[in-house]
């Protein structure tokens, strides 16, 4: 369910979408899909509306008379806003305090270049958050989210270390990029090698050399091999797709556009694709994306996308 953590956050998103959309016929079908899909959809759809209840009975205080029909028509306008607001700020505040422990940032569909006190250079993909603690004694970054290319300037004295979730990759001077959504990192080199290792969940500790990967979960570890030439290609605005699964393929286009995707059909996210796609064009990527399967996508906002499909 592309960038949704939950079963709440998408049902926040429901909310936004057909209020914006009520009378939207295929809105409401995509809608009542998810819906049915999995009683903890139900469930987190009966707590988005009690909540919204719970802000629309926030009392106002109104200064003289006002005809008691407009004055109603008013109430639920102001409420309604007040609850797309709060839904807003559900989705930011996590963002914001990220962005408070970030030393750098890039934003929504931008990526960022930067170089280190050290002389290392890292670009950033979009919403990628980086914190940096160089010193004359060590070198060490952690990966807060998202995907980052480090460029490692050679120092024998201080190792270069990326922590991303529970892996922490241990370097001199090479090349490589390393990705993390929290519950898998992945790391891949392009040029030189990298001592890879994680301490909790699925222990592993492995020496990558160029055209190395893993990919590290909370379950277990993927080690492949490919071109060192297709390391990174996100910073020439090019996804790779080998037989990914669309929901991976969400997943690695939600940081290029600022609409929320969500797949209204969850059989939809299994399905898998190979080829290439323009992170500069998410829209239609995503459609190139899901239409082998029959998967359209509708815009209904600027802030909002759905994937429906048979």
């Amino acid at each position: 369910m592309g960038e949704y953590r939950s079963a709440e956050e998408a049902a926040a998103g429901w909310y936004i979408a057909l209020r914006e959309d009520s009378d939207d016929p295929e809105l409401k079908r995509a809608f009542e899909a998810w819906l049915a899909q999995d009683p903890e959809h139900r469930q987190a759809w009966e707590d988005m509306n009690v909540t919204a209840r719970l802000m629309a009975a926030v009392p106002v205080v109104q200064r003289g008379e006002v005809q008691r029909g407009r004055r109603h028509r008013r109430w639920y306008v102001a409420m309604g806003g007040l609850a797309a607001a709060c839904l807003a700020i559900m989705f930011l505040v996590p963002d914001v305090m990220l962005r408070l422990r970030a030393d750098y940032y890039a934003p929504l569909g931008m990526t960022r270049d930067i170089r280190l006190a050290d002389g290392s250079k890292v670009v950033l993909a979009p919403r990628t958050a980086l914190a940096v603690h160089v010193t004359v004694r060590e070198r060490r970054i952690e990966l807060l989210r998202g995907e980052a290319y480090f460029v490692v300037k050679h120092d024998v004295a201080r190792p270069f270390s990326v922590t991303a979730g529970r892996v922490t990759t241990m370097d001199i001077g090479t090349e490589f990029d390393a990705r993390t959504d929290g519950a898998d990192t992945t790391v891949a080199v392009k040029e030189g090698e990298v001592h890879v290792s994680a301490r909790s969940g699925v222990p592993f500790e492995q020496d990558l050399r160029a055209g190395n990967w893993a990919r590290v979960g909370t379950t277990q570890v993927v080690t492949g091999s490919q071109s060192p030439d297709m390391v990174a290609l996100w910073r020439n605005g090019t996804l790779i797709a080998r037989d990914s699964t669309i929901g991976e393929m969400v997943a690695a286009l939600q940081p290029w556009t600022r609409a929320r995707i969500v797949v209204a059909h969850g059989s939809l996210t299994e399905k898998r694709v190979t080829g290439s796609y323009d992170l500069h064009h998410p829209k239609e990527s995503l459609a190139l994306i899901v239409r082998p399967y029959g998967g359209e996508v509708a815009s209904f906002s600027p802030w909002l996308a759905i994937v429906t499909g048979h």
